[in-house]
C-alpha cells in the first residue's frame, strides 16, 4: 500500500528516533522497556507506515459492508442504524422484571434481553430452588410467567435475545407469539446456542442444540439460530486472541453440525452471531473486533465455500466486562464500563449491554441500570463517533494490532482444529484457566494496575471500614413464596387432559429423538412447568436428575 522506498526511509528514521527517545528516557531515569497489551501482544511506543507495510487495502481492509468486513458489516455504519441498546434485565419475579424492562424501554432501550430464564431444571417449589429464586435473574416456571414477563412488550417491534439455550423457554416465547397471532416467521431475535461434542456426533438426532439450529433455520428466517457466547469465557480470563479463536472454532463446529443435518450453509451462516466481551485494554479491544470480522469472513468464504455475502459477515453483541468491575470504589466502574462501551462502538458492534457499576454489590438498582443505558446514549448522541464509519481505521497502531490479533487467533484456531473434538473443547477450558491464573498473579504482584484495588486505594466513596457507601438492592426472601403461589395457580387452572396429552407426546419425541422444539411448544402451551418437563426428559431418556444446569434442553 506504500512505496517501498518511502517505507525504507520511514523505518530508518523511526529507528533513529527511537534511539534518541531511549537516550532522553535514560537521562531522565526512565526506561524504554517494551510494552505489551493486556493479552501479552507486543506494543510499540510509536507506530508508522512501516508497521503496516504488508497491509493490502482491498484484501485486508476494503470498505465498510464489503469483504472482508474489517471495517464493519454495514456500508453505512451507524448512520442509518445505530447499535441495539440491549441492557440485560432480570430481577425477582416476572412482574418485577417486566416493570424494570418496560421502564428501561421508555428510557430508550431498544432490545429485549432477560437473564435467569430456564437456568434450572426444577420448579420454584423444589427444595433445590431454596436460595435461588429472585437472585441473579428472573425465575420462570410456566408459560404464565412468560406471559407476564412479555406483557406490554411489542414482540413485533423489538428483537428478543434469549440468554441461555433452554428449549422450554424458547418454546414459551414462541407460544406467547402464537397467543398474540404473530407468526413465528416474523419474530426477530437471537438465542444463545452453539454445538458441543456429543457421544454420537454433533449432528445426531436428539441433540437439542442442533434441533434449535434446524428449527430456526427452517421456520424463523429473521431469528439468529446461534449466538455463540465467548464473552463468558473472556470474563473467566482468556485473552483477546483466544476470544477470537475460540469463537471462530465454535462457530465452525456449529456450521459443520448444520451441514450434518442437511441444512443450507448460506442460510445457517447468515444467522450465526457472536456474543463478545469488551475489556480494559481499549486499543486491543477495538482491534479484536476488526480482526474477528476479517478472520470469520475468510473462514466461512474460503474454508466452507459459502457464496452469500451475508453468510460471511461476523455480527456480534457486546456486553461490557464484569471481571474488571470492583467492589472497592465501585463508582470507578462507571468509567470502566464507559470505556468498554466506547471500544465496542468504535469496533462496530451490532448491539450492546453496559454493565451497571453496582453489579458487584447486588442486582443493579433502577438508577444504576438507567445510568448504563444513558452511557450508551451519550456515546451514540454526543461523542460524534457514529458520524464516521470505522473512525480508527487506517490508524497505524490499530491496523498493526488488528493484524497481530488475527495472526495469533489464526494460529490458535489451527491448533484447535488439529485436535480431536473433545480435546479441543477441553483445551479451551484449560487455556482459560491458565490465563485467569496469570492475570490474577499480575494483579497480586501489582504488574497489572487496578485502580482502587492495588493502587490509589483511598476512595471518598468508602467508609473507615472499607465498605462502599452505595445503596445496594437487597434480596427479598418473599420472592420464592410469590413465585410458588404463581406456580400452584398455573397448575390449578390448566386443562389436565391437555397437559397429559402434551406430556405423552413430549416423552415420545425424546425417545424417538425427533426434533424436540415442536412438541416442546405444545408442552409449554399446556402449562407444563420447567420441572415437569425436566422429569419427562429424564424418564424418557433414563437420565439421572441433575439439580442445576446452564444448558437445559440439550
Amino acid at each position: 500500500m506504500y512505496d517501498p522506498e518511502v517505507l525504507a526511509a520511514i523505518a530508518a528514521a523511526q529507528a533513529d528516533y527511537e534511539r534518541r527517545v531511549a537516550e532522553i528516557l535514560g537521562q531522565a531515569g526512565g526506561s524504554a522497556a517494551p510494552q505489551r497489551t493486556q493479552s501479552g501482544l507486543p506494543l510499540r511506543a510509536l507506530y508508522t507506515p512501516a508497521d503496516v507495510a504488508g497491509l493490502a487495502f482491498f484484501s485486508d481492509l476494503g470498505f465498510p459492508g464489503e469483504f472482508p468486513y474489517t471495517r464493519g458489516v454495514r456500508p453505512t455504519g451507524y448512520q442509518t442504524k445505530e447499535w441495539t441498546r440491549r441492557q440485560v434485565v432480570g430481577v425477582g419475579t416476572a412482574e418485577e422484571t417486566n416493570q424494570r424492562l418496560r421502564y428501561l424501554m421508555k428510557q430508550g432501550q431498544t432490545g429485549f434481553s432477560v437473564c435467569g430464564m430456564g437456568y434450572a431444571n426444577y420448579d420454584s417449589d423444589s427444595e433445590h430452588a431454596l436460595g435461588f429464586v429472585g437472585r441473579g435473574g428472573v425465575w420462570i416456571d410456566t408459560l404464565g410467567d412468560m406471559e407476564t414477563l412479555l406483557d406490554g412488550i411489542d414482540m413485533r417491534a423489538v428483537t428478543i435475545n434469549q440468554i441461555g439455550s433452554s428449549i422450554p423457554i424458547f418454546a414459551m416465547i414462541l407460544a406467547v407469539a402464537g397467543e398474540r397471532g404473530i407468526p413465528i416467521g416474523e419474530l426477530r431475535g437471537t438465542i444463545q446456542n452453539w454445538v458441543t461434542p456429543g457421544g454420537e456426533g454433533e449432528a445426531r438426532r436428539g441433540n437439542g442444540s442442533v434441533d434449535l439450529l434446524e428449527f430456526c433455520t427452517r421456520h424463523m428466517p429473521h431469528w439468529n439460530n446461534s449466538s455463540i457466547s465467548v464473552r463468558n469465557t473472556r470474563d473467566q480470563g482468556c485473552t483477546a486472541p483466544q476470544e477470537v479463536a475460540f469463537g471462530c472454532f465454535q462457530g465452525a463446529y456449529t456450521l459443520r453440525a448444520a451441514l450434518g443435518r442437511g441444512l443450507d450453509l448460506d442460510q445457517v451462516a447468515a444467522r450465526i452471531s457472536f456474543f463478545l466481551s469488551a475489556e480494559n485494554d481499549f486499543l486491543e479491544e477495538v482491534a479484536k473486533y476488526r480482526a474477528m470480522r476479517r478472520l470469520w469472513a475468510r473462514l466461512v468464504r474460503d474454508r466452507f465455500g459459502a457464496t452469500d455475502p451475508r453468510a460471511w459477515m461476523c455480527r456480534f453483541h457486546v456486553q461490557t466486562s464484569a471481571i474488571n468491575l470492583t467492589r472497592q470504589q465501585p463508582l470507578n466502574n462507571i468509567i470502566r464500563s464507559s470505556l468498554h462501551a466506547l471500544a465496542a462502538a468504535l469496533g462496530g458492534a451490532q448491539s450492546m449491554s453496559v454493565n451497571s457499576f453496582d453489579e458487584v454489590l447486588s442486582i443493579p438498582t433502577v438508577a444504576a441500570a438507567t445510568l448504563s443505558l444513558r452511557t450508551q446514549q451519550i456515546i451514540a448522541c454526543e461523542s460524534g463517533v457514529t458520524k464516521v464509519m470505522d473512525p480508527l481505521g487506517g490508524s497505524f497502531c490499530i491496523e498493526a494490532l488488528t493484524a497481530q490479533v488475527e495472526e495469533a487467533a489464526r494460529a490458535l484456531l489451527g491448533e484447535l482444529e488439529a485436535m480431536p473434538d473433545r480435546d479441543a473443547f477441553d483445551a479451551m477450558d484449560e487455556m482459560t484457566r491458565e490465563e485467569a491464573f496469570r492475570r490474577q498473579q499480575a494483579i497480586d504482584r501489582g504488574e497489572m494496575k487496578v485502580v482502587g484495588v492495588n493502587c490509589f486505594t483511598d476512595g471518598p466513596e468508602e467508609d473507615a471500614a472499607g465498605q462502599p457507601r452505595i445503596e445496594a438492592l437487597r434480596y427479598d426472601p418473599g420472592c420464592r413464596d410469590k413465585q410458588i403461589g404463581r406456580l400452584r395457580e398455573a397448575r390449578a387452572r390448566r386443562d389436565p387432559g391437555r397437559a397429559e396429552a402434551a406430556s405423552r407426546r413430549l416423552a415420545e419425541a425424546y425417545r424417538a429423538k425427533d426434533n424436540i422444539v415442536p412438541p416442546m411448544i405444545e408442552a409449554v402451551g399446556a402449562y407444563l412447568s420447567i420441572g415437569e418437563i425436566s422429569r419427562i426428559r429424564e424418564e424418557a431418556l433414563g437420565e439421572p436428575f441433575v439439580p442445576t444446569t446452564w444448558n437445559f434442553g440439550r
